[in-house]
């Protein structure tokens, strides 16, 4: 049977399980009390069966869309794009930037939903390939939206992690270090590759290709934040050959103002779910510096925030929807290439572009151009694991964080990123000894 989180740890706690429905048994003596079946259980050799491929592939989108949905707090908690205000402490370090601690209740459940996804894409993956080489696959397009799955698992996992290991079941993996984890943006965009080989639509193909760009965007900006240090890189720009290609070629497939998303599942619990701890329990909020988020140009609140913001509450307590890119970001990685370039005017028409679909005046120089970009990255993504990254590589700080006597934090570690958790580290004794797994 197929556990929830298909990751080292899991097996330990199944063992714990066992072991207490075992002695419950023995307490109450009463023989058959759970010999039960149970319909819903689904052996893993059932996976085997082609006809299960479109499931497979919407397991595989349910397990990422809870990543998502139990990330996104933990990573917005730890910028200004939210705030603490409940009782449970373990927000606080988030809060105040001290995201090196691996035993921090959140970000350590976070991390069960990241390895099971992880896990989970890439099973699915190896099978579905399967069934395409024999010719017994149905839909191909259910392999072509697990590519993008993946790719989207992968990229976030570069994107918030220091470290990860790549565990199988009860086998143990050794942590494949920092250095190494730039190489994640190069499985996602082998993915992409693959998906984009199988779209039909323009719609596929532009989700596809626009989120190709935002992967070799992301991996620039991972370089500049890499190694750790104690200050901003001199140079924080990102100009990707790659990126801009891609930036173009979807450009050119969607329309003025096109979004890639996806809907929350519907099965995500309160625990997992940001909306109901924003919008329900309140034990975070929206940040204050994003309520106040004023337009450098105008000088009024940026229309654009509030609509992001309002948008947010709209959905309630129950689900929402994530965008993973937009053509609104195509356009901010065509400026920021274009500025690196030296190429000044592109970078102005790239950002006045942007500004105009969210109804912002014209930028005519009023500010300095990086400030210019680094201002309009922060207004247009929200809430799109962007903001951590671009805060350390523009030299910015949230008003909370403060320095750490127990743990590294984001205010004096600039590129610092979620270790591997607890949860994993219980489990794994190769998190502690790597010769162990050797």
């Amino acid at each position: 049977m197929i556990t929830s989180h298909s990751t080292y740890p899991a097996f330990r706690r199944g063992v714990r399980l066992a072991a207490g429905a075992s002695m419950l048994l023995v307490a109450t003596a009463c023989t058959g009390l759970l010999d039960v079946k149970n319909p819903n259980n689904v052996a893993e050799s059932s996976l085997a069966n082609p006809s299960a491929a479109g499931p497979q592939a919407s397991g595989a989108l349910a397990s990422t869309m809870r990543m998502l949905s139990s990330l996104s707090l933990v990573y917005a908690e730890s910028t200004d794009e939210m705030d603490w205000i409940g009782s449970r402490d373990a927000w606080n370090d988030l809060d105040t930037g001290a995201i090196a601690n691996y035993s921090n209740e959140f970000s350590d459940d976070t991390f069960k939903y990241v390895g099971e996804a992880r896990y989970l894409v890439d099973q699915t993956i190896a099978r579905l390939e399967a069934f395409d080489k024999e010719g017994t696959l149905t839909s191909r397009a259910d392999l072509m939206r697990t590519y993008q799955y993946a790719a989207l698992v992968y990229a976030t996992i570069a994107d918030t992690y220091d470290d990860f290991v790549f565990s199988n079941k009860t086998v143990a993996a050794a942590p494949i270090g920092r250095a190494n984890m730039s190489k994640l943006y190069d499985t996602a965009v082998s993915y992409l590759d693959k998906a984009l080989a199988i779209a039909t639509s323009n719609t596929d193909r532009y989700n596809i290709t626009a989120y190709r760009a935002r992967v070799k965007h992301a991996k620039g900006v991972w370089a500049k934040v890499t190694p750790v240090g104690a200050s901003a890189p001199g140079n924080p720009l990102v100009n990707d050959a790659g990126a801009v290609a891609d930036a173009n070629a979807a450009i050119a497939l969607g329309s003025a103002d096109q979004k890639f998303t996806l809907v929350n599942n519907l099965e995500s619990t309160a625990g997992t779910n940001v909306w109901y701890e924003v919008n329900g329990r309140n034990e975070s909020a929206v940040g204050v510096v994003y309520k106040n988020l004023k337009d450098p140009i105008s000088d009024a609140l940026d229309p654009v925030v509030q609509a992001s913001l309002a948008a947010f509450k709209a959905f309630g307590t129950q689900s929402g929807t994530f965008t993973i890119t937009s053509t609104r970001e195509l356009r901010l990685i065509l400026a920021e290439a274009a500025l690196a370039g030296g190429n000044t005017d592109g970078f102005t028409s790239q950002i006045n572009t942007v500004r105009a679909l969210g109804g912002k005046p014209a930028f005519t120089g009023q500010i300095a151009k990086n400030t210019m970009l680094a201002y309009e990255r922060q207004a247009q993504l929200w809430l799109m694991g962007r903001r951590l990254s671009d805060m350390y590589r523009f030299g910015q700080k949230d008003p909370r964080w403060t320095a750490n006597a127990n743990y590294a934090s984001a205010f004096n570690v600039v590129g610092l990123f979620f270790p591997i958790a607890q949860v994993e580290r219980l489990g794994n004794p190769c998190v502690a000894d790597a010769t162990k797994c050797k």
